[in-house]
């Protein structure tokens, strides 16, 4: 290093202002005997800002590449540049704003023109690119701008186009990423490796397209396809998940139809589902029984299809949760294959499901009166037997009949999704003795079965069947109720339909239709 240089240095340590932009103006050319350095000259620059940050500002915006200024976190500086009169940093601006505005209404890159024509008005270079701009169309615009300031400026048109789609990304401006991705392939060369972050920022839009629910912008439609297959290979869920969709035929917000049209491929769009969903994408699992459940698919397979639905329930899908819940419940042929199903279907209904709550509702039988008189005569009842008021305020919540409700055990029928009436041990005829299970349907009816299973741990039963029922008659009596009021009324056949899956499908062919097709 020569004599004048150290000198220099020198003076920069000292604190002296003209040397420390000096010093950060070689560092960053690498010019005048100096060696390019970004970081030692970036730290002489915040230095020279603390004592003059216009002159400091000036100094970086026009002697670091744009990108690297970007990449640097130093956008403030820029824009203080320009605002100071800089020709350099004003064009640089207005092509960065060009980037970032195209998210709207084409009065809203009114900052970005007023930049550009701020510089072209003092820099010949910046007047090409005005000029550039005008004639280019507005879905080129960016692609236009990068390469006319390329060739104005030290402009790496590639950084810059992927800087301003990660910073679209990150402010959810889904029209200014797809506008940076198009100018970002535009500007690629063909045959070129794809630089790092296209393809996920590609990615990036059609799951924001997903996640709103918008329409993807217009962008290369080989692209989309590139970049999707190019981050499902490196193992990105999401690529995963849309490219099996779009593969396989099945609707994937965000992906336009047009892109995969003649490119459709089931079992390949399959495999990619199968590994988005080992992934942890429970979805998948529900694109995949949606797949294996279709007869006239080549995948077909019912099996298949049974197992991917299990697997997308026990994710909490709710939609997962209802189809085998009903699913279940229409083959039952036995009271555990109808706990199994009645636990599915509460808790689709928990998540909101209104098909799932409307089969619920088939297994509930129905109670006369209103809620108040109910409510009235319970506490009548109250007075004179607690036990059998625990019994009718059970009876009320799940549809009993007058046998279910003095012989059921709420200690031992109680579950998470409602009760379970056993089998009546004092009645031999075995269509009226056997159990059932009642689902609660909502949160009041399941925290009087559990007042129900507390009280009955600790007070005795209160005799069998026959003693229980004849307090009830000459209670009631005495009082003046109606069985009505508490008491289900339903024949044998009608109970079958209700404890037998095949049966209770027959019944309810309508909402059972509607809660599979959904």
């Amino acid at each position: 290093m020569r004599r004048q240089d150290i000198r220099l240095l020198a003076l920069a340590r000292q604190g002296d202002l003209a040397a420390r932009c000096e010093v950060g103006r070689r560092y960053l050319l690498g010019a005048d005997g100096f060696p390019q350095h970004l970081g030692t000259g970036l730290e002489h620059l915040r230095q020279a800002a603390r004592q003059d940050a216009g002159r400091a500002a000036q100094v970086l915006a026009e002697c670091l590449p744009l990108h690297e200024l970007l990449q640097a976190g130093e956008w403030p500086m820029l824009e203080r540049a320009a605002a100071d009169g800089s020709a350099i940093a004003q064009m640089r601006l207005a092509v960065v704003k060009f980037g970032l505005g195209g998210d709207s209404a084409e009065t809203d890159l009114g900052d970005a023109w007023i930049w550009l024509q701020r510089a072209a008005a003092q820099h010949a270079g910046a007047e090409r690119v005005l000029d550039a701009a005008w004639a280019a169309s507005r879905a080129q615009r960016l692609a236009v701008l990068l390469a006319a300031a390329a060739r104005e400026d030290r402009i790496d048109a590639m950084a810059v186009a992927l800087w301003v789609a990660t910073q679209a990304q990150a402010l959810g401006r889904l029209v200014a990423l797809a506008a940076a991705l198009s100018a970002a392939m535009a500007l690629h060369p063909a045959d070129a490796p794809w630089p790092e972050g296209l393809a996920q920022g590609f990615v990036a839009l059609l799951r924001g397209a997903h996640a709103t629910r918008q329409r993807l912008p217009p962008v290369p439609a080989e692209a989309l396809r590139q970049a999707l297959e190019r981050c499902a290979t490196a193992g990105d869920q999401a690529a995963m998940s849309l490219l099996g969709r779009a593969l396989s035929g099945l609707p994937a917000d965000g992906v336009p139809a047009e892109v995969f049209d003649g490119q459709h491929n089931v079992r390949k769009g399959a495999a990619w589902l199968l590994r988005a969903a080992d992934a942890g994408d429970g979805e998948a699992w529900l694109h995949l029984y949606r797949l294996h459940a279709d007869h006239s698919l080549s995948v077909a397979n019912p099996q298949m299809a049974r197992f991917f639905l299990e697997k997308a329930a026990q994710m909490g899908l709710a939609e997962a949760q209802r189809k085998l819940g009903a699913l279940l419940l229409r083959g039952a042929a036995g009271l555990a294959e109808s706990e199994q199903a009645i636990a599915w279907l509460h808790a689709a209904a928990a998540q909101g499901d209104g098909h799932a709550r409307a089969l619920l509702r088939t297994l509930v039988l129905p109670v006369g009166g209103t809620d108040a008189e109910a409510a009235w005569a319970l506490s009548m009842v109250q007075e004179h037997d607690v036990g059998l008021a625990a019994r009718l305020a059970l009876a009320r919540a799940f549809g009993l009949t007058k046998l279910e409700a003095l012989s059921v055990d709420p200690s031992d029928g109680l579950r998470p999704w409602g009760l379970v009436v056993g089998r009546n041990p004092f009645v031999v005829q075995a269509r009226l003795s056997a159990p059932r299970a009642v689902p609660a349907l909502d949160a009041a009816a399941q925290q009087v079965a559990e007042r129900a299973s507390t009280l009955f741990t600790q007070i005795p039963a209160g005799g069998d069947l026959r003693v229980r029922s004849l307090r009830q008659r000459r209670l009631f009596e005495r009082l003046g109720l109606s069985e009505t009021l508490f008491f289900a009324d339903a024949s044998a056949s009608v109970l079958d339909t209700l404890r037998l899956g095949p049966k209770w499908a027959h019944r309810t062919r309508a909402p059972l239709s509607l809660a599979l097709a959904a």
